[in-house]
């Protein structure tokens, strides 16, 4: 999965507002030690075209947790190249009961697209709850040099703006990437994803563990032993998320997302953790889409 952007935005909307605080954001990375990916390189042109399928469950939760039951799936869509640009659909339905035994059901979707070079990002956001409309943004960013600037529909017209040195979400995950394959462990990035109205950048945390090679252990998700991944370079990984607007220092994340990420962005072994709860995310399916050649 090469944008997993969009599923921390979801699964955030999906999570009761207690154990979410003030924001909401999903992966990046780009530390002062990180190299920079100045445009198309080896690593981009190495994405996987691919559809993914999760299978969504309550994974861990403590005596605090206003959540009881998780179900639901995630489908996601990743295709491009280097030349026309990349583009990812999501979509995530899932029902999430409380303590209560209150039940809801949440429609989550995201479109984007990403040209070769990383200029520029459009994005669709919405979210629906028991089939009414909560969230519907819609906008276009881009990097100018000086800053990022980012245009709404639906707004005054005004473009809201952003550090030039944000990330978006292929971006980052070019850096990620590049990252791992240099042996680093630790970095940070700020992530613009579109979320939370299109308006916020967050500041992310990454750890990322060693190389794995060899055979892969894919007992408990027998989709991942596919083409896509065998034989592929991987590395589990663990994000923290924190709310750009609050001070730094001793402050604790919102959540932390971890995944096993493969050399081509498809990962398996989804894990978003709240504190008082964790969610999983089993892959079910994996297939390749086709992919256009750069002409």
């Amino acid at each position: 999965m090469a944008d997993r952007t969009s599923l921390r935005f979801l699964f955030s909307s999906m999570a009761p507002a207690s154990a979410l605080g003030a924001g909401v954001a999903l992966v990046a990375i780009l530390g002062a030690t990180a190299p920079a990916v100045a445009g198309p390189g080896e690593t981009l042109r190495g994405f996987a075209a691919h559809r993914a399928v999760y299978e969504m469950t309550l994974a861990r939760r403590n005596d605090r947790a206003d959540v009881l039951e998780v179900s639901g799936r995630l489908v996601y869509e990743f295709s491009g190249n280097t030349c026309d640009g990349f583009s990812s659909r999501f979509r995530l339905v899932t029902r999430l009961t409380n303590n209560d035994g209150r039940a809801r059901v949440t429609d989550m979707r995201t479109t984007s697209f990403e040209d070769g070079t990383g200029k520029s990002f459009d994005f669709v956001n919405q979210n629906l709850v028991d089939g009414r409309t909560i969230e519907d943004t819609k906008g276009i960013a881009r990097h100018d040099g000086t800053a990022t600037r980012v245009t709404l529909s639906g707004g005054d017209g005004k473009p809201v703006e952003l550090p030039a040195e944000v990330r978006f979400p292929t971006e980052h995950m070019v850096d990620l990437l590049e990252a791992a394959k240099a042996g680093r462990s630790l970095a940070e990035i700020d992530l613009f994803d579109g979320s939370d109205g299109g308006r916020k950048v967050f500041r992310t945390t990454v750890v990322i563990g060693r190389e794995q090679t060899g055979a892969d252990d894919t007992a408990a998700e027998p989709a991942a032993d596919a083409a896509l991944t065998r034989g592929k370079r991987r590395w589990p990984v663990e994000i923290s998320y924190f709310d750009r607007s609050k001070p730094q220092g001793d402050v604790l994340p919102d959540y932390q997302l971890g995944f096993l990420l493969y050399e081509n962005g498809v990962s398996r072994q989804l894990r978003l953790d709240y504190g008082d709860f964790a969610i999983g995310g089993r892959l079910s399916s994996l297939e390749a889409l086709p992919t256009g050649a750069c002409k």
